[in-house]
C-alpha cells in the first residue's frame, strides 16, 4: 500500500472516531486472527469460517486469506474452516482471554476419503501482536484456585503487585485493599467492567464498589506496555463478566466458615507483644449464577446473584487498669450498654460485620451476522457494621456503612465487510455511600495519649454519579491494521463531613489536652475526561511494530456549596464555596511504541522492546479539594487541662489560645487561602525490555526487565516559600534499643517568607523526579493434561530524586502521610518512596517496591475426582519507618503544631518480617450426565503463621513498637458447588 493510501486510510478512520462520542477503550475482549493456506502453504480467499462457543460468528477470507474475529468474549472456541474442494479444519480447542489475539494458521488439506480434518494443535501461548504487559486469571483459575474470593487477593499473586494487607479465607473482604506496581501510585490504578470505566474518580484507584467471585468470567491485569488505550502508568484491572451460550448451564455455591473452624497462632510471647488481633467470628459465601439461549443462535441472558458475610472479632489488650467497652450483638449491632473489663487480658473491644450483596445480568443479541447488541445490569451493595473497628478505634468510634453501587451498560459492534469493525458502549453508574457513626453525634471525640480514640467519630455522606460514552474502531488493510478511538466521561461528587459538637481532644499527657474546634465541611466537585487515540499495528514476517499517539484531556470543576457556622468560635462562621469552571486543567498527547521479533526456524521466541509515557489521572474532586473556599481542614487550637475527669477539653477549660489552621484568622468569612498556581501533568516514562518463550504447548515464560521515571510533580505547599526558607531549629537526638542511636535535624521557615494568610499554592514541583527499576519473570500453563499453573518472581526499587533545595522545600525527614497533599516518601535524595495506606481496622502500612516477590498458584486434577489447588505468596515484609510525633519545641513552623521526624536514616534499614502466605484446596467431583458436585475443602494460611503486618513506629506513642496487627491463624472452610453444562 502506497504511503498516499496509507494517509487516507488514517484520516479516514481519524474522522470515523471523531464523528462519536465515546471513553477510552478498556480491554475485555480478545480475538481470533485466521490465516487460511493449502497445503504448500499458498493463501486461500474465500474460506468460510464459524466460530462458536461462548458466541457464535461467522466469516469469509479475503484476498490475503485473512478472517479477523474481535470483540469476543473470552472463553474456549471450536473453529471450522470449509472450501469447496478441500477438507473441512476443525479445531475444538482455542483458548481466547482478554486483551489476548490469536494468530491462528488453518491449514485445508485437498479432500479425499475424510470430509473432515480435525487438529489438536493448540493455541499459541506466545502473541506477538499483544502490547501490554499482562497477566491474565481464566475461569480454571479463578474457580480451582483457593482464594478468598475477592479481586483484591487475586492482585497480589501478579509479579510486580505489592498488596496492602494478607487475607487469610476472607478476613480482610469486607474492606478494599491498596495496591501498586513498578513505582506507581495508589491513586493511578484503574478499574473496568466489561470494557467501561468504573474507577471511583473521587477516591483515585479505588473501586466503586465490590463483587460476587462468581460472576467474572476472567480478570486481566495490566502492569505496563505500548498498549495505547492504557491510560495511565498504575496497575489496570479488567473485569470480564460472563454471558449467556447456545447453551443452557449455572452454578450455585455455599462457603462457610466460623470460629470453630479457626486455629490459634497467638503464642504467649507473641501475646505480650501485641495490643489488638482480629478473629473470625462467622464468614459465608453463597450465591448462583446461570445463563442460556432464549433464541437458539440469536438471544442469549445471563444473571447471577451473591451474598458474602464476613464477622470479625476484634480483641484489644485492656492493659493494667483494665478497660471499658460498647458492648455489641454478635451481628454488630450496639446494645447502648458498656461493660468494665479486668486488667491484663485480652477482650472483644469491637466487632465488624459486612454484607456484601450483589447482583448482575447481561443480554446479549446477534441482530445479524455482521450486527451484536448487549445489555449490562450490576448492582453491588456494601452494608458493614463497626467499620474501622482496630486496636485504636474501638467499637463505639467506628461507623456503620451503607451505599449501592449501580452500572447500567449498553453496546453495540458492528463489522463493516472483513475489513473494518466498530463498537459503541454506553454507560451509567450510580454510585454513593454513608458512615454514620456509632457513638451517634451527641457525644465528641477524644484520643489519649496510646492513640486510641473514644466517644464517637466525624459522620461522612457522598454521592459520586458517573456517565461514560466509548467508541472504538479497527481497520485491516495489507500488513497494517489500524484503530482509533475517542471518549468522554463526565464524574460528579458531592460530600459532606460533620464533627460531633464540633470539637475534638487530644490528651498530651493527661490530663493536659489540646482541643480542636472544626467547621464541618461539605465539597461539590466535577470532572470531565476527554481521550482520543490512533495506532498501527504492522506486521511483517517476524517483525511486528505497535506505534501509537494517545490524547488525554482531564478537568477539575468547583461547583458551589456551603457549610455552616461553628458556635464554639466566631473565627468559624458560616461559608459559601462559589462554582469555579475548569478549574484544574490537564491536556496531554502521549506517544506509544513497541517491536516484537521472533525467533527460531519454529517462532516459538519473542523478544521486546517498548516506549511508552503516560499521562497520570486527575481525582473529579481535585480542585474543589484544593482551592474551594471551603477548606477541607479548618481549625481553630486551644490547650488545657481537663479539671472535670470527662476526657474531653470543654470550652470552660480553654486556657492558652494556640492558633488556627486553614484559613485566614484576620479574615474568617476569606474561606480557603489556597490557591491554584501554574501546575504541570504529571507524567510517566517507560521503557520495557522482555523475551518470551513457549517451552511446550500451552506453557510459555516471559522475563521483562522495566525502567520507569515519574517526572512533572505538583505538590501543594505554603505560597512563595522554598527551600531556603528553612532552617535548621533543633535536633532530636537519642538512642533506642529498637532504632539504635539517632541524631536528626529538624527545620523551620523564616517567619518573614511565610505569607500573611498562611495560603498555600498548588503548583509545579520543578526538580523533582522519581525512578523505578524492576525485574519479573514468569512462567504459565495453561490447563490441559490434568493440570495448570502460574509462578513469577519478582524485584524493584522505587527511589525519589531532588535537584535542589527548591524539590524539597522543608527538608525535615518525616514519614509519607496518607493525604494527597503530603509526601510520598522519607524526603530523601536517593531514598525509598514510601507510601502510607490505611484502611477500616488496619494500622498504617508503609508500602514500598519489594526487593523479593515469589507467587505460585496450581491446580491437579487427580484421579478418582479429586482436585488439589495451592495458593503461595512470599515476599519481603513492609517497611517500618520508625518516627517521633508531636516533637517537643518544634512548634514554630507555619502550622503552628509540632513536627513529626523519621528518625531512622534509611526507611528499608528496618522492614517487618518476611511474609508467607500458604493456602490449599482438596476437593472431590462428582458427576452425572451433565450436572456436577464439588466438595471443598480449603485450609488458609496453612502452617499458622503469625506474621508481624504492623507495629507502632511512633516513638512517642505510650504503646511504641508495639505489634498492632499480625496475620490472621490457620482457617478452614467448607464448600459445596454444583453446576450443569
Amino acid at each position: 500500500m502506497s504511503r498516499k493510501g496509507l494517509a487516507r486510510l488514517a484520516m479516514a478512520l481519524l474522522c470515523l472516531a471523531v464523528a462519536a462520542t465515546t471513553a477510552s477503550a478498556q480491554v475485555f475482549t480478545g480475538r481470533i486472527d485466521v490465516t487460511a493456506k493449502d497445503g504448500t502453504g499458498a493463501v486461500l480467499p474465500g474460506v468460510t469460517v464459524e466460530l462458536s462457543g461462548v458466541q457464535a460468528t461467522s466469516s469469509v477470507t479475503d484476498t490475503r486469506g485473512e478472517a479477523h474475529f474481535l470483540n469476543l468474549a473470552p472463553g474456549r472456541y471450536t473453529v471450522e474452516a470449509r472450501l469447496s474442494g478441500f477438507n473441512t479444519y476443525r479445531n475444538e480447542n482455542v483458548p481466547v482471554n482478554a486483551g489476548s489475539v490469536i494468530p491462528l494458521e488453518v491449514t485445508l488439506t485437498v479432500s479425499g476419503v475424510s470430509e473432515s480434518v480435525t487438529v489438536a494443535a493448540e493455541t499459541p501461548v506466545i502473541e506477538a501482536k499483544r502490547p501490554a504487559v499482562a497477566t491474565n486469571v481464566s475461569l480454571d483459575e479463578l474457580q480451582r484456585i483457593p482464594t478468598s474470593r475477592d479481586p483484591w487477593v487475586v492482585l497480589q499473586t501478579v509479579p510486580g503487585v505489592i498488596v496492602d494487607r494478607v487475607n487469610v479465607g476472607g478476613a480482610e473482604s469486607g474492606q478494599q485493599s491498596n495496591y501498586k506496581a513498578k513505582g506507581a501510585g495508589v491513586n493511578q490504578n484503574t478499574w473496568n467492567m466489561d470494557g467501561v470505566a468504573i474507577t471511583d474518580m473521587a477516591a483515585l484507584g479505588s473501586s466503586p464498589t465490590y463483587y460476587d467471585f462468581d460472576m467474572f468470567q476472567e480478570m486481566r491485569v495490566t502492569t505496563g506496555g505500548a498498549d495505547v488505550t492504557s491510560a495511565t502508568p498504575g496497575v489496570q484491572l479488567d473485569f470480564v463478566l460472563r454471558s449467556g451460550t447456545n447453551n443452557w448451564r449455572g452454578s450455585g455455591r455455599y462457603y462457610f466458615e466460623n470460629k470453630d473452624l479457626q486455629s490459634d497462632n497467638l503464642d504467649p510471647t507473641l501475646a505480650g507483644q501485641i495490643t489488638s488481633y482480629n478473629r473470625v467470628n462467622k464468614y459465608f459465601d453463597t450465591g448462583a449464577e446461570g445463563g442460556g439461549p432464549i433464541l437458539k443462535d440469536k438471544l442469549f441472558v445471563w444473571g447471577a446473584y451473591g451474598r458474602t458475610e464476613p464477622r470479625l472479632e476484634i480483641y484489644s489488650y485492656t492493659g493494667p487498669s483494665g478497660a471499658t467497652f460498647i458492648n455489641q450483638t454478635p451481628d454488630c449491632k450496639p446494645l447502648g450498654t458498656s461493660s468494665t473489663v479486668g486488667p491484663n487480658v485480652f477482650a472483644i473491644s469491637a466487632r465488624d460485620c459486612t454484607k456484601l450483596v450483589n447482583y448482575s445480568g447481561k443480554a446479549t443479541a446477534e441482530i445479524s451476522n455482521s450486527t451484536r447488541a448487549s445489555f449490562t445490569y450490576f448492582r453491588g451493595n456494601k452494608q458493614k457494621f463497626g467499620r474501622s473497628a482496630s486496636a485504636t478505634r474501638p467499637a463505639e468510634t467506628t461507623w456503620n456503612q451503607d451505599g449501592p453501587t449501580e452500572m447500567f451498560k449498553g453496546e453495540i459492534n458492528h463489522t463493516f465487510g472483513n475489513s473494518l469493525f466498530a463498537t459503541a458502549r454506553y454507560a451509567h453508574i450510580n454510585s454513593g455511600f454513608s458512615f454514620e457513626p456509632q457513638g451517634g453525634l451527641d457525644t465528641t471525640v477524644y484520643r489519649d495519649d496510646n492513640r486510641v480514640y473514644h466517644g464517637t467519630y466525624y459522620e461522612y455522606t457522598t454521592d459520586r454519579p458517573q456517565d461514560t460514552l466509548a467508541f472504538e474502531a479497527n481497520y485491516f488493510k495489507g500488513n497494517h491494521e489500524l484503530k482509533a478511538g475517542l471518549g468522554w466521561r463526565r464524574s460528579l461528587v458531592d460530600s459532606s463531613v460533620v464533627w460531633p459538637g464540633g470539637i475534638y481532644s487530644f490528651h498530651r499527657n493527661y490530663p493536659n489536652i489540646e482541643a480542636t474546634i472544626v467547621r464541618d465541611w461539605a465539597s461539590s466537585g466535577e470532572g470531565l475526561y476527554w481521550n482520543g487515540y490512533v495506532g498501527d499495528t504492522y506486521t511483517r514476517d517476524r517483525l511486528t511494530i505497535n506505534a501509537g499517539l494517545r490524547w488525554d484531556r482531564s478537568a477539575a470543576s468547583i461547583r458551589e456549596t456551603s457549610v455552616p457556622a461553628n458556635p464554639l468560635s466566631d473565627l468559624l462562621p458560616a461559608i459559601t464555596a462559589p462554582a469555579v469552571k475548569n478549574a484544574v486543567v490537564w491536556n496531554t498527547i502521549t506517544p506509544r511504541i513497541g517491536v516484537a521479533y521472533a525467533l527460531g526456524a519454529e517462532r516459538k521466541t519473542l523478544v521486546r522492546a517498548s516506549y511508552s509515557m503516560f499521562a497520570a489521572q486527575l481525582d473529579s474532586n481535585f480542585a474543589a479539594t484544593v482551592a474551594s473556599a471551603i477548606p477541607y481542614y479548618s481549625y481553630v487550637y486551644w490547650a488545657g487541662t481537663d479539671t472535670n475527669g470527662n476526657n474531653r477539653l470543654d470550652p470552660s477549660e480553654f486556657t492558652t489560645f494556640q492558633g488556627t489552621y486553614g484559613f485566614d484568622p484576620e479574615n474568617p468569612l476569606g474561606g480557603n487561602p489556597d490557591k491554584i498556581g501554574k501546575y504541570k501533568t504529571p507524567k510517566t516514562h517507560e521503557v520495557l525490555l522482555g523475551a518470551e518463550h513457549e517451552l511446550m504447548p500451552n506453557f510459555g515464560v516471559t522475563g521483562t526487565f522495566t525502567w520507569r521515571k515519574y517526572t512533572d510533580f505538583n505538590w501543594l505547599h505554603f505560597r512563595g516559600v522554598t527551600g531556603a526558607d528553612y532552617t535548621q531549629a533543633g535536633t532530636v537526638s537519642g538512642n533506642d534499643p529498637v532504632i539504635g542511636s539517632y541524631n536528626v535535624p529538624y527545620y523551620a521557615v523564616n517567619p518573614d517568607a511565610v505569607p500573611a494568610d498562611f495560603g498555600r499554592v498548588f503548583e509545579a514541583r520543578d526538580g523533582y523526579t522519581q525512578r523505578y527499576l524492576g525485574f519479573e519473570v514468569a512462567a504459565t500453563k495453561r490447563m490441559s493434561n490434568n493440570w495448570m499453573m502460574r509462578m513469577a518472581w519478582s524485584s524493584g526499587a522505587n527511589r525519589e530524586y531532588f535537584s535542589g533545595p527548591e524539590a524539597q522545600a522543608d527538608p525535615t525527614p518525616s514519614p509519607p502521610g496518607t493525604s494527597q497533599f503530603t509526601l510520598l516518601s522519607p524526603n530523601k535524595d536517593g531514598g525509598l518512596v514510601l507510601e502510607q495506606t490505611a484502611g477500616s481496622g488496619k494500622s498504617s502500612i508503609y508500602l514500598a517496591s519489594p526487593k523479593y516477590q515469589y507467587i505460585l498458584t496450581g491446580a491437579y486434577q487427580a484421579p478418582w475426582g479429586i482436585n488439589l489447588g495451592l495458593n503461595y505468596l512470599f515476599r519481603q515484609g513492609f517497611a517500618s519507618p520508625y518516627y517521633m510525633s508531636s516533637v517537643p519545641g518544634s512548634a514554630d513552623d507555619i502550622s503552628g503544631t509540632d513536627k513529626t521526624v523519621l528518625l531512622v536514616s534509611d526507611v528499608d534499614q528496618n522492614r517487618l518480617p518476611n511474609v508467607h502466605s500458604f493456602d490449599a484446596r482438596v476437593s472431590k467431583n462428582l458427576k452425572y450426565d451433565r450436572f456436577s458436585l464439588d466438595l471443598d475443602l480449603d485450609m488458609f494460611n496453612l502452617f499458622n503463621a503469625s506474621t508481624t503486618l504492623g507495629r507502632q513506629f511512633d516513638s512517642g506513642a505510650g504503646n511504641f513498637n508495639q505489634i498492632l496487627e499480625i496475620e490472621n491463624p490457620r482457617i478452614i472452610r467448607l464448600g459445596v458447588r454444583v453446576s450443569f453444562n
